[in-house]
């Protein structure tokens, strides 16, 4: 069934790249045969094309930010901690990059002295800036946490040390 929606919102696609990539000229005026038949062949590849470009370069952009900035930072004060708390922080929408992608940094802290003893960061996207528009795709996270990330070992060794909670820091 899931794939019937896919067709179906692939064939839609294909109508309205190529209604809106043969309506182009009239509207801007283009009178030149040779003119007109080139704006329709590259509105239509652009609009085609758009959303797989969208995707696979903003999510390759966002693998290598994954790779590079998702270490835990661990204190060396978190080896007294017994006790300590994970607040869930706002996202913030990170700019110069092809898709939306939202950060988090979550820190964990101390909840005997206050102080931070661990920090990572959380990223999350949609997959692009089309394909959400429609509900393609779900959401894209990586971050310390994730089983297969390089650091959820040391996570899942300080949340079991510290009794690690979540919710708001009082």
């Amino acid at each position: 069934m899931i794939g019937l929606g896919f067709l179906a919102v692939g064939l839609l696609w294909l109508a309205f790249s190529g209604y809106l990539a043969t309506r182009l000229p009239k509207w801007l005026g283009v009178v030149k045969p040779v003119w007109r038949r080139l704006l329709v062949v590259t509105v239509f590849l652009l609009l085609l094309g758009g959303p797989f470009v969208d995707h696979i370069v903003g999510m390759r952009q966002f693998e290598k930010l994954c790779a590079k900035q998702t270490r835990l930072e661990i204190s060396p004060k978190a080896a007294n901690t017994k006790r300590a708390i994970e607040p869930n922080p706002a996202f913030e929408l990170l700019d110069a990059y092809v898709i939306p992608i939202n950060q988090q940094v979550r820190r964990v802290f101390d909840l005997d002295t206050g102080e931070q003893v661990a920090q990572y960061k959380y990223f999350s996207t949609p997959g692009g800036r089309i394909g959400p528009l429609i509900r393609l795709g779900g959401l894209y996270t990586c971050s310390a946490i994730q089983r297969e990330h390089i650091d959820q070992e040391k996570y899942a060794k300080l949340k079991v040390q510290t009794n690690l909670t979540y919710g708001e820091l009082k």
